[in-house]
């Protein structure tokens, strides 16, 4: 794409941010307390709210606990923006929680859908899924078509037994630290492991940190389960995605001007068809860490533009292991230390 087209949409996006942000304060809003009351009535009667009344500025966090086996609670925005605004950092907007004492529950086929998810104030997180333990189970759970911006923390925090959980376009711009984390987490010999995640489309931008990363409070254990397809990572100012155990797949990905690299992980990795450009930040699709692990780049692209052309290269990688590049350049494409086969086809 050429450089002018690039600063062209840069300069559109802005001038289209700048008219919204009147029309949001002019909508209609509705008061959070009966927002609220009518989400936990459903959450308690494994119904979804089907909310129609208007946008919601949340003046207190939202902490819904689920302690009994629940299936198909949920939300439905219905295009409503959802503020928070109360003025702590340290408070997500909404968590949906089973708490660690309570063993044997279950909550399936959870849903949050269709709006906008904004902190106008600082606010830690706009939604948590969490489950601490590995005696319960948040699973099955899908969040679809959503805007999440501004927060202190992260747009999406999964911890613990968070698994089989499916995103479909699902957008987080602008977050202090990452667009979506996901940890396992719990006490030591009852840790929750999040799992089997599928996410569809959506944009990572802009984030403080990464525009996806794993974690775990045991180092080194971090997630792994992650299928990740035609999803667009751009500016984050560290990797586009961060996985220090490695990920099961991105296929059909972009990534532009993320800082260092489009994906940093370790031990294993599988690209099919992913994009990366850059005009400097981002000299890296890949920087990689193996220890006795593989990773497999196919069909793969890259282009440098604004200065960057020809420079751009497809991996960075140290430590011990292989890599197959399946119709992904050549070996001069990939920067190699230690002990690591490369193999081209």
């Amino acid at each position: 794409m050429p450089t002018t087209r690039r600063r062209f949409l840069a300069a559109a996006s802005a001038t289209a941010t700048a008219v919204a942000a009147p029309a949001l304060a002019q909508s209609k809003e509705t008061e959070a307390a009966g927002f609220e009351e009518a989400l936990r009535a459903k959450f308690a009667a494994g119904d979804v709210l089907d909310w129609r009344g208007g946008n919601v500025r949340l003046r207190r966090p939202i902490v819904i606990e689920v302690a009994s086996n629940q299936l198909g609670p949920g939300l439905d925005l219905n295009g409503a923006k959802l503020i928070a605004d109360f003025n702590d950092g340290a408070k997500r907007a909404i968590t949906i929680r089973i708490p660690a004492h309570a063993k044997n529950v279950a909550l399936r086929g959870m849903k949050i859908m269709n709006g906008t998810i904004l902190a106008e104030s600082p606010a830690q997180d706009a939604i948590g899924l969490e489950c601490l333990t590995n005696h319960s189970w948040l699973y099955s759970w899908k969040l679809m078509n959503l805007d999440i911006e501004h927060f202190a923390r992260d747009g999406l925090h999964f911890d613990g037994s968070v698994f089989e959980g499916e995103l479909h376009g699902v957008t987080c711009a602008d977050n202090g630290r990452n667009g979506m984390t996901f940890k396992n987490n719990g006490s030591i010999g009852d840790i929750g492991i999040v799992s089997a995640i599928a996410i569809f489309g959506g944009q990572m931008r802009k984030n403080g940190n990464a525009g996806i990363e794993t974690q775990s409070n045991i180092p080194y254990q971090e997630p792994r389960d992650l299928n990740i397809s035609q999803t667009y990572f751009v500016e984050n100012k560290g990797p586009g995605l961060l996985a220090t155990s490695g990920f099961s797949m991105a296929m059909g990905c972009g990534f532009e001007n993320n800082g260092g690299c489009g994906i940093k992980l370790s031990n294993e990795g599988r690209l099919f068809a992913c994009r990366a450009s850059t005009f400097k930040s981002q000299p890296y699709l890949v920087e990689a860490f193996l220890n006795g692990g593989s990773m497999l780049l196919d069909g793969c692209r890259i282009e440098g533009y604004g200065g960057f052309e020809g420079k751009m290269k497809y991996a960075k990688i140290g430590g011990k292991g292989s890599v197959l590049l399946r119709a992904s350049g050549d070996r001069s494409n990939v920067d190699v230390s230690g002990d690591i086969a490369v193999k081209v086809v």
